[in-house]
């Protein structure tokens, strides 16, 4: 390989103090960021030595060989899908259009709103001959219409589109701008109105080297069980309401998206 920044770079993320491990894997994208399928052919591309990358995709379990920073095939996927027969055991070629179909169609599928994707490197298996060298990352995107350089979701974005089936209703504020309202809005409309940019000043006076991402859930109901949190991280704002018995849900999942 000529390309030595190419190495280098990839040499500078294997040495990054900044990843983070569940039971033995590294966790390669949370709450869509940044896009599920996208990291795993990142991590193809990161794959010289011939290895076999097993990802957690939440539930589903599914196991590659890869070599050259190529996708060889698929040598087994959990769960029993359906979908997964048709790419089990088979080498994946240019020449065999259906094959590579059936596989973009089953990693689609799987990574569509998947909320963590992990990767584990285990040795490789035999599979194949040494004349099947699979496809790169790079063809694959192609292929599967996954942009690779797609910069990932600012961290309140990626929280409250994740957990959005636990919320009633939520904004979503950058840099003073409402990107997104989801459900009904009115009564956060008026908090953030008249009450948010005067919350953030005391918060800010109160505990003054306080700057990173926080949440914040406030004590009093909106009824019927409901109450509002706010989440804050630099010029982004999520303010959002739920429903009471799903805090402890949220704020694991919160913890969990500060990796």
């Amino acid at each position: 390989m000529s390309d030595t920044s190419t190495i280098t770079n990839k040499l500078a993320a294997l040495l990054s103090d900044d990843d983070v491990y569940v039971a033995g894997a590294r966790v390669i994208a949370q709450g869509g960021s940044p896009a599920p399928l996208a990291a795993v052919l990142t991590e193809i591309d990161a794959t010289v030595l011939e290895r076999t990358l097993v990802f957690s995709i939440d539930d589903v379990n599914v196991s590659m060989i890869v070599a050259g920073r190529r996708l060889r095939g698929f040598t087994d996927v959990s769960g029993n899908l359906p979908e997964a027969a048709n790419v089990i055991g088979k080498v994946l070629s240019r020449d065999d259009a259906e094959t590579l179909q059936a596989a973009g169609d089953l990693m689609l599928l799987l990574c569509a709103s998947a909320n963590r994707v992990t990767v584990r490197s285990l040795p490789a298996t035999p599979f194949g001959t040494g004349a099947d060298a699979g496809l790169s990352a790079n063809g694959l995107a192609t292929l599967w219409h996954i942009n690779l350089d797609d910069k990932p979701a600012a961290l309140i974005e990626r929280y409250l589109s994740a957990n959005a089936a636990d919320l009633s209703a939520y904004i979503y504020v950058s840099n003073g701008d409402v990107v997104k309202t989801v459900g009904d809005v009115a009564t956060l409309d008026a908090l953030w109105s008249t009450q948010v940019t005067e919350f953030r000043k005391r918060h800010r006076a109160l505990l003054p080297k306080q700057d990173g991402p926080r949440l914040t859930c406030l004590d009093e109901p909106m009824g019927e069980g409901s109450t509002v949190a706010i989440a804050i991280d630099g010029n982004d704002v999520g303010l959002f309401s739920y429903k009471r018995s799903q805090m402890p849900r949220l704020v694991s999942a919160w913890t969990a998206s500060l990796g």
